[in-house]
């Protein structure tokens, strides 16, 4: 994820585009917020649930059966964190590019916000990718929790799976509201360096912008990082109160984000 800050001033003699970069240089600090999003650990069962139908099986192993799916789809949520980032990678090298060329360089100036604005938008293809696994993921889950209050001896821990699951999920929507609103910004940021008339005030205001949004991003970032583990934490106490016998394999993935 991108996040302009203010670094050391830059002293250049040139006249409107460069005075610009008379002003703090402005460079990138976060690049990989999405990166570090944490996926639900995936536990294994000893059982042979794949060759149990879902009339013949137990409350718990319907619930296993489908939290573990849920899992499963959740793969090309993990999927789209790398191209999201390399995305990002290129975008910081153009708008890096952007603030060391002269006004005289305007043709240069607009190619490359064109190319960063075409980046911004792949983002967003990949963020609606991963949007869909989640709700995809999430929609199999609820099929699970169907059956949660059917599991004698667990009450507790059920409502604890269903606490931080929701949690997550509604977590999850702030996420990537506030992801989208980011890249929205970053293309309005990209078009304001095409505008001859441009001022240093007005590039300025255009970049607190992208930061103050980027800020919100990290905050819901972090929150749903929480929640992915408190949900993790509830899912293996809820197992444990089961009869299933099961091996847990938490992913490195999982685990491995922080």
């Amino acid at each position: 994820m991108i996040v302009r800050v203010n670094g050391n001033e830059k002293n250049d003699s040139k006249e409107m585009m460069e005075k610009m970069t008379d002003m703090d240089k402005l460079e990138w600090e976060e690049k990989d917020v999405l990166l570090h999003k944490k996926k639900i650990a995936l536990i294994s069962i000893v059982l042979l649930l794949l060759g149990l139908s879902a009339c013949g099986s137990s409350p718990a192993e319907k619930v296993y059966t489908h939290l573990e799916e849920a899992v499963a789809l959740e793969d090309e949520f993990e999927s789209q964190q790398e191209p999201i980032m390399e995305l990002e990678q290129k975008e910081q090298e153009l708008y890096e590019e952007m603030l060391s060329l002269g006004v005289e360089e305007m043709d240069e100036i607009k190619t490359l916000s064109q190319e960063a604005i075409g980046y911004a938008k792949e983002r967003k293809e990949h963020l609606e990718k991963e949007k869909e696994s989640i709700e995809a993921a999430f929609e199999e889950y609820k099929l699970g929790e169907e059956q949660l209050d059917n599991v004698e001896g667990a009450n507790e821990e059920a409502e604890a799976v269903k606490k931080t699951m929701n949690n997550r999920y509604e977590t999850y929507q702030e996420l990537y509201k506030s992801y989208q609103t980011a890249i929205e910004k970053d293309i309005i940021l990209y078009e304001a360096f095409t505008k001859e008339d441009l001022t240093i005030d007005d590039l300025q205001a255009e970049i607190d912008a992208v930061n103050e949004q980027y800020s919100i991003v990290v905050e819901n970032r972090d929150q749903f990082n929480k929640y992915t583990d408190e949900y993790n934490q509830a899912k293996d106490a809820f197992y444990g109160q089961t009869d299933l016998e099961i091996d847990d394999e938490e992913s490195n993935d999982a685990e491995g984000s922080d």
